[in-house]
């Protein structure tokens, strides 16, 4: 095969996944440009229609195209998007086009209003805005620019406070811009038709699913160490696989709310829950109070789409925090795979970075699972906690001066050599560690897990650092080993940093003569 063929591609792939501010990478940054060239373009092309000024033209130009960004911002919105069944992007990589269609129906409402407002006024018509029509389109426009407001300011502050506000003044916008031009021939009336037919269709359709898996189902509630809460739902959803992320609706925490997270495992379902503010932080406080209640509940989903990892053959996982869920999630795929006859993926690097070393407990069955299987390489970050204490060496038969001395140089010993080339390395014998099947909750919720939840890494194949990981020096460690004609996978699921740093070194590893690099990012959060 021609060089050429292959560089190319991964040359534009190298640049297309670079960082870029406001956007998750060069290549949505890249499609969002496109998007805001052919907005201008619409809005100035072929202006030449007789009986109207530039200043009039723009100003109906503009209110066609807000109406037009209209629709797409509800049609990049849909949670059951058929983008999702046609393509690879399920709503959630979507998001960032509806946000952008949003500013964009934004602009035009404010380049239609001035216009207008500067051509009735200067030609004495200002009385004309007074209309009814025209005080709905008023309100329309005030109501799309509150609601973006509150995207950029409550959104990172309260999310709960801003989904309210979101769809309150969606509503508000949609019908107060339907009698604005109420007309059917104007065809105005016809988008907001169009736009709300959309949005009712996917609310409706997300209503049955949820109400279908109401019946004979429960959540069991397990609080877990460091605000962490399992919930264990009795009937799954068809297609709820490890990695894809559900809506969970509780009605005793929150009667009116439905929250997204991912799937841990689904024999039988299960949920590992962070707890932050508002519904997640009821939930804990509920599950500890109450550990092991069931309530009655149900979900709605499952959404996302997963890579195939089985078909590549080297795989690296990283995770951070609650991120493990989707990380365990396409650890579990792999695990399934083994059972096949021909097995592509011969090594797989499993890389866990959690602020408290109690947080393990959250995974720790998962990850009793992944260490047997010889293809898995467990390594696990703790960033806030100190190593547990040595162990003390065992005293010896002899007199007591005897026995106090061997004290004396066993502990010098190990202080000075051992704990110092550790380097806050812990790879405890299995005699001084206490292993994660017999980690068991405290009655008020905290696990016992705690300082000593780490486990042998002869034993138990875990390796547990308590320091900050070298992601980018991981990353090209990997890469480095792979042959040239080999294919790899760096999937990750954390904060945006961490995401940001696997797009970075991801895309200085792509060289056309090395192995073929597929990434794929997962940030949580809203």
């Amino acid at each position: 095969m021609p060089y050429y063929l292959v560089a190319i591609p991964r040359t534009i792939r190298k640049w297309t996944l670079r960082r870029v501010v406001g956007v998750p990478s060069l290549g949505h940054a890249s499609v969002v440009t496109i998007y805001f060239a052919v907005n201008v373009i619409c809005l100035f092309v072929n202006m030449d229609r007789k009986g109207l000024g530039t200043t009039t033209n723009i100003a109906s130009r503009s209110g066609w195209l807000a109406t037009a960004n209209l629709l797409f911002v509800i049609f990049f919105a849909l949670k059951n998007t058929p983008l999702a069944f046609l393509t690879a992007w399920s709503y959630e990589r979507l998001n960032c086009l509806h946000k952008v269609c949003g500013y964009g129906a934004l602009v035009h409402t404010i380049i239609h209003a001035a216009c207008y407002s500067y051509y009735f006024t200067n030609t004495g018509q200002a009385s004309i805005l007074l209309r009814t029509s025209d005080i709905m389109g008023i309100v329309a426009g005030g109501s799309w620019f509150l609601l973006v407001l509150a995207a950029i300011l409550i959104r990172p502050w309260w999310y709960e406070l801003f989904y309210y506000l979101h769809v309150l003044l969606w509503v508000v916008s949609l019908i107060t811009l339907g009698l604005h031009r109420p007309d059917l021939s104007s065809k105005v009336a016809i988008g907001t038709v169009v736009a709300g037919a959309m949005w009712g269709m996917d609310r409706l359709i997300r209503l049955v699913r949820m109400i279908f898996y109401t019946v004979n189902n429960s959540a069991t509630l397990t609080p877990l160490s460091n605000g962490g809460t399992r919930v264990t739902l009795a009937k799954p959803p068809v297609g709820g696989i490890p990695g894809k992320h559900t809506y969970l609706w509780i009605p005793q925490i929150r009667l009116f709310q439905t929250h997204p997270f991912t799937i841990a495992s689904a024999e039988p379902l299960e949920l590992v829950i962070a707890s932050r503010d508002g519904f997640t932080g009821a939930l804990h406080k509920y599950a500890v109070a109450n550990p092991g209640v069931r309530l009655r509940a149900s979900i709605e989903g499952p959404y996302g789409t997963l890579p195939d990892a089985s078909s590549f053959e080297t795989v690296v996982l990283i995770a951070g925090g609650s991120g493990a869920s989707f990380i365990f999630g396409l650890a579990q795929a792999l695990l399934r795979t083994k059972a096949t006859s021909h097995i592509v993926t011969q090594k797989v690097v499993f890389v866990w970075i959690v602020k408290h070393n109690s947080q393990l407990e959250w995974f720790s069955d998962h990850l009793i699972t992944l260490r047997n299987d010889p293809r898995f390489s467990v390594q696990v970050f703790v960033t806030r906690s100190s190593p547990p204490p040595p162990p003390l060496p065992p005293l010896r038969s002899g007199t007591a001066v005897q026995n106090q001395d061997e004290e004396k140089k066993g502990t010098r010993g190990f202080e000075g050599d051992n704990y110092e080339r550790r380097k806050h390395l812990h790879a405890a014998s299995s005699d001084s560690s206490i292993d994660l099947e017999k980690s068991s909750p405290r009655s008020d919720g905290e696990s016992t897990l705690g300082a000593d939840a780490d486990a042998s890494i002869d034993e138990k194949k875990v390796l547990i650092e308590y320091q900050r990981p070298d992601i980018p020096g991981l990353i090209r460690e990997v890469v480095g080993e792979a042959a040239a004609q080999e294919s790899i996978l760096i999937a990750g699921c954390g904060p945006g940093k961490l995401m940001d740093v696997m797009r970075e070194t991801t895309a200085d590893c792509i060289r056309w003569d090395g192995p073929s690099i597929e990434l794929h990012c997962e940030k949580y959060g809203w």
